[in-house]
């Protein structure tokens, strides 16, 4: 039987239901540009990020290099809100209960959802309380980067040194790009820079070609490389290995694999050994079924490096697996390419490619690094643009 107007009248609209996107990673940029390009009728989003803009972790060996200016990095991810009709917060978490279904921010108090997805990328790995600078967050690393130019410029006769702890893809591009940065300061005689990781060669997930190119690359610039350098502090001036070497170094950059945010082993969400959330293919928690992880902070049942170029590709299959989760349709899993191109700057105008065990080299490799980067960025940014129109 047809409702009456009374019974229509008096029935309750279905409240909307709360996607809430915690960090403005590499994946969520692609989640908000599909939801602004076909948004879903009673679902309300939220944003909540502790930066309005957004760097984009493959363009910061070039900034650090000079070679691009801070603004280009950054993906407008108020405008992305925009784009979507996304609420945005700006703060970051620091707790979370998934059985409620509540975020907490700091300075924001507690937010609820019926789904969460969560792209807060990582940080480096240090030793307990170890001073120096950490590459990420992105944003604080950049506040510290002049002040340690500064330090650079005005140290004494002796030689201002830098370590650079990680031989992995970021560790390896931030030697070539801070050589060039802090070259001819003080003086004019330069920085020394020092490159140490525990691995016994650098880059050891790539083609053995490409390690030796980027070795010979490092020699020839004057950065000296220590492998087997097991870190285990910094303190008074001295990186400390646990097989006892130590390395003078004014101030230590750390680029080490990543570590996940610690309040997450609060949470009660499923986590790997080293506090990464537990996803399953379709990049949804294994403990609780309305959080989705991607990027860094995800471990994936098929792991790979924590590395941009995963997070990238997540992107699409997360949104539409938001979107599926809503319709109570079934999700589809992310498969992660078994091989990833790897393009390497050594801030001169050339880079280095690695795919399939191959290796090329040469100022055409940094014009394609360049033109990709850039056509990533510039992409968002002009989706977010058309927020104000």
């Amino acid at each position: 039987m047809p409702a009456t107007d009374e019974e229509t009248e008096l029935s309750p609209p279905a409240p909307d239901r709360h996607v809430v996107l915690l960090g403005a990673g590499h994946a969520h940029v692609a989640v908000l540009k599909a939801f602004g390009e076909r948004p879903m009728p009673g679902v309300r989003l939220s944003l909540v990020t502790r930066d309005v803009r957004t760097p984009y972790s493959g363009m910061l060996p070039g900034f650090v290099a000079r070679l691009y200016d801070y603004d280009e990095l950054l993906i407008d991810a108020a405008g992305l809100a925009r784009y979507a009709g996304a609420t945005l917060l700006r703060g970051e978490a620091i707790g979370l209960d998934p059985q409620a279904r509540t975020l907490s921010v700091r300075g924001q108090g507690e937010l609820g959802y019926d789904l969460l997805s969560i792209d807060i990328g990582s940080v480096p790995n240090r030793a307990p309380d170890a001073a120096g600078i950490p590459v990420k967050p992105i944003g604080d690393f950049v506040d510290r980067l002049d002040a340690l130019g500064g330090a650079a410029a005005a140290g004494s006769s002796d030689d201002f040194t830098v370590a650079i702890v990680g031989t992995g893809p970021a560790g390896v591009e931030l030697a070539f790009a801070l050589a060039r940065r802090l070259q001819g300061v003080g003086d004019g005689r330069g920085a020394t820079i020092v490159l140490a990781g525990r691995d016994p060669e650098i880059l050891c997930e790539r083609s053995l070609r490409t390690r030796r190119r980027l070795a010979r690359a490092l020699a020839d610039k004057g950065i000296r490389l220590e492998t087997g350098f097991d870190v285990t502090g910094f303190e008074h001036g001295e990186l400390r290995a646990a097989d006892g070497r130590r390395i003078r170094a004014d101030t230590v950059l750390w680029a080490t694999e990543s570590a996940a945010a610690p309040w997450l082993r609060g949470t009660g969400l499923a986590l790997d050994a080293s506090g990464f959330i537990a996803v399953d293919a379709t990049l949804r928690s294994l403990s609780h079924p309305a959080v989705f992880a991607a990027g860094d902070i995800a471990a994936l049942p098929d792991p790979r490096p924590k590395a941009g170029v995963f997070a990238v590709r997540q992107g699409a299959v997360l949104a539409r697996n938001i979107r599926h989760a809503l319709e109570a349709t079934p999700l589809e899993p992310y498969r992660p390419q078994r091989h990833w191109l790897t393009l390497l700057s050594t801030a001169d105008g050339r880079a280095v490619a690695d795919k399939w065990g191959l290796s090329l080299e040469g100022h055409w490799v940094w014009r394609w690094k360049d033109w990709n980067d850039r056509r990533f960025v510039d992409g968002y940014n002009a989706v977010a643009r058309r927020a104000s129109l």
